[in-house]
């Protein structure tokens, strides 16, 4: 039985995806539930097992059901998914704009509940030819080679419009900065236009990707601690940037639909995934 886990992406396939990760479980495997963390990424699912339940955030009941394939994203909710026995995922994480870059389909229009289902079906049409050859292929490896060679091909490059946003994206980074203003002045765009252009063909602005960086790293931190009661919460408010508790306790309820407490305890019981990229 091959085993799952983050397999690289073609060399040429840089900045489009992050790497491919596979899930495939034993049929005698027993039924377990996951959540992973809110990255704002886009991603392409393809299911080749038995159907798969999920659902986002504070909802558990797990009201979805993914066949063969499904796009999710811009990914702002914790994502809550059921592995059951002889499940065989296989899925694309995309990176910044690489999305539009296949499917060329503008990202502006999609609210934090993510894709609807109907732009979601209409997207998963185009790459039905691709599920099923993908589909008959046993072993990841020879999955992988068919995916690298057809995205190599389909994949279009990064507009000129948008390269000079990309090239500053390291500003982010640096909290004593406004992204939008320094991008803005080193592009000579005015700052809402460095805001249509990163909804448009990423997907969420960078105000939304400044706050979301803060809550990744202050989630980062946070796994690994051990689950105890002895957490410096203030230290942590200070360190971030958080104006007060609640302020923090605000993040972790619309990222993850879960309390700090709640987290860690999904934490330490291993079935919370934190992407590494």
């Amino acid at each position: 039985m091959e085993q799952g886990g983050r397999y690289p992406v073609h060399p040429g396939l840089q900045g489009v995806l992050s790497h491919y990760y596979v899930i495939r479980k034993a049929a005698y495997d027993p039924i377990e539930t996951f959540h992973l963390s809110p990255n704002l990424e886009m991603m392409l699912v393809f299911n080749f097992g038995p159907p798969i339940k999920y659902g986002f955030g504070e909802d558990t009941s797990l009201p979805y059901t993914l066949h063969q394939i499904n796009i999710v994203g811009p990914l702002r909710k914790m994502l809550n998914y059921e592995v059951p026995p002889a499940a065989d995922l296989l899925i694309l994480p995309f990176q910044y704009n690489g999305f539009y870059r296949l499917f060329h389909a503008s990202l502006d229009v999609y609210d934090e509940k993510g894709m609807s289902a109907s732009d979601a079906a209409l997207q998963a049409e185009r790459v039905e030819d691709l599920w099923k050859m993908l589909a008959s292929l046993e072993h990841t490896a020879a999955r992988i080679a068919v995916l690298d060679q057809y995205l190599l091909k389909a994949i279009s490059s990064t507009g000129d419009h948008l390269l000079p946003l990309l090239d500053h994206i390291d500003t982010i980074h640096d909290t004593t900065l406004n992204p939008v203003k320094v991008i803005a002045a080193k592009t000579a765009l005015t700052e809402r236009s460095v805001q249509l252009q990163f909804k448009k063909y990423v997907g969420y602005s960078l105000k939304e990707l400044t706050r979301f960086l803060r809550f990744k790293s202050l989630l980062a931190e946070i796994s690994n601690m051990p689950f105890t009661n002895k957490v410096d919460w203030f230290g942590l408010i200070v360190k971030y940037n958080y104006h007060d508790q609640s302020h923090l306790i605000k993040d972790f309820k619309y990222f993850t639909g879960v309390t700090p407490r709640q987290f860690m305890q999904l934490n330490a019981d291993g079935y919370f995934c934190i992407g590494r990229d």
